[in-house]
């Protein structure tokens, strides 16, 4: 197997952990994949608990869904992250968890206000929300592939989050960043205030994100 497979086994590896570590995703929740060649994509499998995962159990696919590496089955959410790197060939890695309170956002109707952080602005950009669609299905792979043709991040109703990256640290940092904007939202809720940055800090600071 070749170097540059090892690593990215292992990067996965430790994505995985960091996301459970961090709550941001439970049990056997969630998926993560890495693009290393244009038709070859390593992923998580299915029905596997991402914090006791090892490298040798990550799978080997290409863009038809096809195993061409690994023992088990790929997550059921593969026609998902296929999806997306069809419509963002420059992406390199895809993340699916549920972080409780961005999830917790779209259950009760709201959506994900990027304009409260400087950093959320510039890291993320617009950050649509998905509506609810059986998850795993053709039609729900589609719906968020077109939801982030434009978008590095958007919220899943009723099943948490999607992002994505030039880099599997830059996905990961995103996902990250969801949650603690819909953390500082609820919390800002809970006071009884919601205070956006105005529009031209706003664009000033999406004029940072596009250089």
């Amino acid at each position: 197997m070749a170097s540059q497979d090892v690593a990215v086994r292992e990067e996965i590896v430790a994505v995985c952990r960091r996301l459970y570590e961090r709550g941001l995703i439970a049990g056997t929740e969630g998926n993560v994949s890495v693009r290393v060649a244009p038709e070859r994509v390593w992923m998580t499998p299915a029905a596997c608990h991402k914090g006791l995962l090892v490298p040798e159990a990550l799978v080997c696919v290409d863009m038809d869904g096809q195993v061409c590496a690994g023992q088990g089955r790929p997550s059921s959410e593969l026609p998902m992250h296929l999806a997306l790197y069809r419509r963002r060939p420059e992406i390199r890695a895809v993340i699916h968890a549920h972080p409780p309170v961005a999830t917790a956002l779209t259950v009760a109707g709201y959506r994900l206000e990027v304009a409260l952080l400087p950093e959320a602005v510039v890291l993320l950009g617009e950050v649509p929300t998905v509506p609810y669609q059986t998850p795993t299905t053709p039609a729900f792979a589609e719906a968020v592939g077109a939801a982030l043709q434009r978008a590095d991040a958007a919220l899943l109703e009723n099943h948490g989050s999607v992002t994505v990256g030039l880099s599997l640290q830059e996905a990961f940092n995103r996902m990250e960043t969801v949650e603690r904007v819909a953390y500082v939202l609820y919390l800002a809720k809970s006071l009884g205030r919601v205070q956006l940055l105005p529009p031209a800090a706003v664009a000033s600071l999406r004029a940072l994100r596009q250089e």
